[in-house]
């Protein structure tokens, strides 16, 4: 998809952490402090930033290693006592309402892809009353996690979209590599959980530098 093309998709398709959701530091704080809690080595603020976006037990597999049932599940209830205690300060990024409200005015679509949980997401956009702007939401819980595609083509199916009406938008590889396998065009964010080095490597159809270059990109107004 071209430059243009993209500020004309019919379905903009967001990840939510480090894309919407200024959240990629209370993640990788409280992922470091579980680790830490829990006896295992702390991993630096890179390696849990890396994570970021994967399915819940890859994260846990990539940090400390195989665990079984009862120590994942402990692992998670740490991870979600120190995120919970966090979560309330956390934002969307300025100018994210915007982008939104104008997509919703010109009668655009919009979607959430992410590897939250549903009970988390549902909290989050019942706690910032934003549910009224996306048409449909998927969460790694109930469909295949990231890089996989089959979130995508669940979305794009329920909302009648072809691939190439749609534009994902993301802040990590996982998310370029999952629009690339469903055929999708992709916007990476560097402003997130992953670098612009390593998003470019995932060869993104176009990269955003803040919440503004995004907006051109998909030919959204927000005010200066």
């Amino acid at each position: 998809m071209t430059l243009e093309k993209l500020s004309q998709a019919r379905l903009v398709i967001f990840d939510w952490d480090g894309t919407l959701f200024d959240s990629t530091g209370v993640i990788a704080y409280s992922l470091q402090r579980s680790c830490e809690a829990l006896g295992f080595a702390t991993p630096t603020l890179k390696q849990a930033k890396h994570v970021i976006g994967l399915d819940f037990k890859e994260v846990i597999a990539y940090l400390v290693g195989d665990l079984d049932a009862q120590q994942t599940a402990e692992f998670m209830r740490v991870y979600r006592s120190h995120y919970l205690t966090s979560e309330s300060i956390v934002t969307l990024y300025d100018g994210v309402i915007e982008v939104l409200k104008d997509l919703r005015g010109h009668n655009r679509l919009a979607a959430i892809a992410t590897g939250k949980s549903r009970v988390g997401l549902d909290r989050v956009l019942e706690q910032g009353h934003l549910r009224t702007y996306f048409q449909a939401t998927r969460t790694a819980d109930q469909t295949s996690p990231k890089p996989h595609p089959l979130m995508l083509q669940e979305l794009l199916d329920e909302l009648d979209i072809h691939p190439h009406e749609a534009v994902m938008v993301g802040d990590t590889t996982y998310d370029v590599e999952m629009a690339h396998a469903a055929g999708v065009s992709s916007i990476a964010v560097c402003y997130g959980a992953h670098d612009e080095r390593q998003l470019q490597a995932a060869q993104p159809s176009a990269i955003a530098h803040s919440v503004s270059d995004l907006a051109v990109l998909l030919g959204v107004m927000i005010k200066a």
